[in-house]
């Protein structure tokens, strides 16, 4: 191969591999915040029973100083707990993930629920929390 044609294929190795640089490559998980949001057919709800599963799960807080949450790792793609206050619908609480782009692979299973004059209720039927990504 002569000087001119090597020249000519490294000059264009050189530019094949510039621009797959400037292509998406895959990234992987992103840690971040997700947000636990309360669906709820009542408005004299004191505290709700949770469980949170998926991959990486580190923490539960409260999103509010009205709230209290008390909580557990169980594993590192669940954990339980139980938000205290009175809570209305809306964001009840924020959870730390290790997947944050993936809200998806995140889901909130309700356990009980009680009134804030602590009547546990017969049913969990109208209630829901939805998760939200937050970085």
């Amino acid at each position: 191969m002569n000087p001119r044609a090597r020249i000519l294929l490294a000059a264009a190795v050189v530019l094949a591999a510039a621009a797959a640089c400037g292509k998406d490559s895959p990234t992987g998980p992103t840690s971040g915040v997700v947000t636990l949001s309360l669906v709820t057919p009542n408005a004299d709800d004191g505290a709700v029973t949770l469980v949170l599963t998926g991959p990486g799960i580190a923490s539960l807080d409260a999103a509010s100083s009205a709230y209290a949450v008390y909580w557990r790792v169980v594993s590192a793609t669940e954990a339980r707990g139980i938000v205290v206050g009175n809570l209305s619908a809306g964001v009840i609480a924020t959870a730390s993930v290790g997947d944050a782009n993936h809200v998806g692979d995140y889901h909130v299973e309700i356990l009980e629920v009680a009134s804030r004059s602590d009547d546990v209720r017969a049913s969990t039927a109208g209630y829901a929390v939805t998760l939200a990504g937050r970085h």
